[in-house]
């Protein structure tokens, strides 16, 4: 978020324009200067002398939280998000790596936040957003901070970097990111994107969300109106996008495609100032694309972002059409380059490991490890970051991913396989019949080593044609493998796109099974 000496700069240009907008709660700018010098000074009459400070957050988006993240960044206090519906033993290993001293945590997450240690843990202070009361000791609510007296110069911050969680299933990494990094991030976002302080920024992403956060904090510094949403309900967004007079907009992937889906999206004209949506492009289909354009006009972004690169390749609204799923340029301050094993740049055309150089590249993980190269692209050595990702650059500077590797480790054994189940995604998500799918791989009692292909169809009525389009696929990509293709009403999604494969084979898993039984019921009469 920004500091306190920018928000009292916007405060004297644009006192009475709306900062930020939560629901009812609708704060100017002159507003926003204030609640955050007042939770600047409580904060800092809590902080624990003599060591470096870091906070976490386990909150939705809110107004509470924005302030809160604010009064941080003055103090010079690294605050880091994290998943609140991660496993709580991946929220405990998170918690211990990064040893915050203060946590701001929202009501419903309360219970989760106690079931889990770190070596601070005891000594913490704990803020209550959204109106919790103090039951234990360290928990301080957060209309207790806003009470204090205003700062009257708010202090110098030590430079230090900032820290992004890596998901990496029961053990999560933590990136460093450089101190500046935020900065020069802005200036790209500015030139790449065209904020400025004429704008109004719909939030539908929780700002534990990397790419959520980057832009919502851009828009912030260059004094644009920030409209924060935390339902994800698609006649609310609806409403916001005509209300608000929203211009940009970060959309989470399954929120955007539930809001494309409802009928309210076209039945309500947006505003026609709408220019702008990001969204995280990995797992979005064909289906929303076209319908983004249908419905909302040319603005859909499709990003690509890996925690510890940033926003590395873009795709805009008009390539979209035509360009496969999961592609996307080079985004200003990012370069891309494909590797062969010996980490050397290979010919464009040639698939190999995606690898990322940039100013807002991590400088290391929190471990000390630095899984970087040293790569030659003709203007010199730079260090690049090899991702987890295959892909494949053209003549023309357009990367598409092509299957997922270990980064700087050498491919798994079926390797071949994973690429090939990498393929049928890809296929499947430039399928225009298809509202949504996964490709999910299962070794259960059940079903053997398999396929489980759940999919929504673009319309009631549409399932047999999705069911042949994604049984045809399976069998032309991975025929060695039986596949199970089923209609859902929709795949559970985590807000930043990462399909809820526990959930969903809950319930997809004994569906399938009772079909099996019946079939084979059906060929034990028939031969009978």
């Amino acid at each position: 978020m920004i500091k306190l000496d920018d928000i009292r700069r916007h405060a004297a240009d644009r006192p009475h324009r709306s900062a930020v907008v939560d629901g009812e709660k609708r704060l100017s700018w002159a507003q926003f200067a204030d609640v955050v010098d007042r939770f600047t000074a409580g904060l800092a009459a809590q902080l624990p002398p003599g060591r470096p400070a870091r906070a976490a957050f386990l909150a939705g988006t809110g107004w509470e939280l924005a302030v809160a993240m604010a009064a941080c960044r003055t103090l010079g206090v690294s605050c880091t998000g994290l998943d609140p519906d991660q496993h709580p033993d991946a929220l405990t290993h998170t918690l211990r790596e990064l040893d915050p001293v203060v946590v701001l945590v929202a009501e419903e997450y309360r219970a989760v936040l106690g079931s889990c240690s770190w070596p601070a843990g005891e000594e913490a202070l704990r803020v209550l957003l959204d109106g919790g009361e103090a039951t234990a000791p360290g928990e301080s609510p957060f209309a207790e901070l806003l009470a204090a007296q205003p700062l009257r110069q708010p202090p110098a911050p030590p430079e230090q970097g900032s820290f992004t969680v890596v998901p990496r299933g029961a053990a999560p990494r933590v990136a460093v990111r450089p101190a500046g990094a935020e900065e020069r991030e802005l200036g790209d976002h500015i030139e790449e994107f065209g904020f400025d302080a004429s704008d109004v920024q719909l939030t539908s992403a929780p700002l534990w969300e990397p790419l959520a956060q980057s832009v919502t904090r851009t828009l912030l510094a260059v004094g644009a109106t920030v409209v924060l949403d935390r339902s994800g309900i698609p006649e609310r967004l609806c409403t916001l996008l005509e209300d608000e007079g929203v211009t940009t907009a970060v959309i989470a992937p399954a929120v955007l495609t539930r809001l494309l889906a409802h009928p309210a999206s076209a039945g309500r004209t947006p505003s026609g100032r709408l220019r702008c949506v990001l969204a995280s492009g990995r797992d979005l289909g064909r289906w929303v694309v076209n319908t983004a354009w249908e419905r909302l006009g040319p603005v859909l972004h499709l990003a690509y972002a890996p925690p510890e690169t940033g926003l590395a390749a873009i795709m805009g609204p008009d390539e979209s059409l035509v360009a496969r799923m999961r592609s996307g340029r080079a985004a200003l301050g990012s370069t891309l380059v494909v590797l062969d094993q010996e980490d050397r740049p290979v010919a464009a055309g040639t698939p190999g490991r995606v690898a990322v150089a940039g100013h807002r590249l991590m400088e290391r993980y929190l471990d000390d490890e630095q899984p970087f190269v040293m790569v030659d692209t003709g203007r010199g050595l730079q260090r690049f970051f090899v991702t987890d990702d295959r892909g494949v650059l053209d003549g023309q500077g357009l990367l598409s991913l092509t299957g997922r590797s270990g980064g700087v480790t050498r491919p798994l054994r079926d390797g071949a396989v994973d690429a090939a189940l990498f393929r049928l995604e890809s296929d499947l998500l430039n399928l225009p019949c298809l509202r949504d799918t996964a490709v999910l791989r299962v070794d259960l009692p059940a079903l053997g080593d398999a396929l489980v292909v759940p999919f929504t169809a673009v319309a009631v009525g549409r399932e047999i044609t999705g069911h042949r389009a994604l049984s045809e696929a399976c069998a032309r990509r991975v025929p060695s493998i039986p596949a199970h293709v089923i209609a859902v009403d929709c795949i559970p999604y985590s807000p930043t796109g990462r399909i809820r494969t526990a959930e969903l084979l809950e319930a997809v898993v004994p569906i399938i099974t009772l079909k099996l039984q019946l079939e084979q019921s059906e060929h034990q009469e028939i031969s009978a």
